[in-house]
């Protein structure tokens, strides 16, 4: 039996075609993720809500395993995802709940930067993907010694792109790189009244001004632009990298 539907937070699969339009950040990743992943098994490392876990699954992913640390979040994609073959997993990139090569393809987006022990987390996914598996990774690009002390609280380091491939090296071989420029209503998303919906604020903050709030930062133009060529110049850059062993 599906767990009561609890109140609704974005995103949800309802609210996943405005997404589409808007091609907001998240989902431009996960659409790029899609290229790979049909018919594979798949993690989805800090899937937070599920979102893009259930995206992937819907997309023809064989399975599709999201896993975070935050149990509220893992709580709300349990009772609003649904696909087959999707499930989601208490646990953090230190020690995944998975078994040894598990997995064919992982994704895990704008996590690394955040952690104190960024090979620990290459080497326990290198742990759980099969050999030739992909590993498609995203993180701020870093530049300078600026990167070594990062604007955001929350992150430990960023990386630029000698960075990033001397961490996968010699457990990855990186195959081809992506920038992820967002538009400038990005960080006025982030730091307003959106992301207090999404943190919980659901259980306080009446419906009506939820949605009303939803309309009022609506953008009516793309919120990214995911890029190939030129890539150095995004202040986001997307890894995808080949297990090697």
């Amino acid at each position: 039996m599906r767990p009561s539907a609890p109140q609704e937070l974005w995103p949800t699969a309802r609210g996943e075609p405005g997404d589409r339009r808007r091609q907001t950040a998240e989902w431009l990743c996960y659409d790029l993720a899609a290229r790979w992943t049909s018919g594979k098994r798949v993690l989805d490392c800090s899937c937070s809500t599920g979102y893009g876990a259930w995206m992937l699954a819907e997309r023809g992913a064989a399975q599709v395993i999201g896993v975070d640390e935050d149990r509220e979040a893992i709580d709300w994609a349990q009772q609003q995802f649904f696909a087959p073959r999707l499930s989601f997993r208490l646990g953090d990139g230190r020690l995944l709940p998975l078994g040894s090569r598990e997995v064919d393809v992982a994704v895990s987006f704008e996590t690394i930067e955040r952690l104190r022990d960024a090979p620990a987390f290459i080497e326990e996914l290198h742990r759980v993907l099969a050999p030739g598996g992909l590993l498609l990774l995203s993180t701020p690009l870093g530049r300078g010694e600026a990167r070594l002390h990062p604007r955001d609280p929350l992150h430990v380091r960023e990386y630029d792109s000698v960075d990033l491939a001397a961490l996968f090296s010699p457990r990855f071989s990186i195959a081809e790189r992506f920038g992820l420029h967002s538009q400038g209503d990005l960080r006025t998303r982030r730091e307003g009244l959106v992301p207090l919906l999404r943190s919980g604020a659901h259980r306080v903050v009446p419906r009506s001004l939820r949605a009303i709030t939803r309309g009022i930062f609506a953008p009516r133009d793309p919120e990214a632009t995911l890029v190939e060529a030129g890539w150095e110049a995004a202040p986001v850059q997307i890894v995808l990298a080949r297990r090697v062993g």
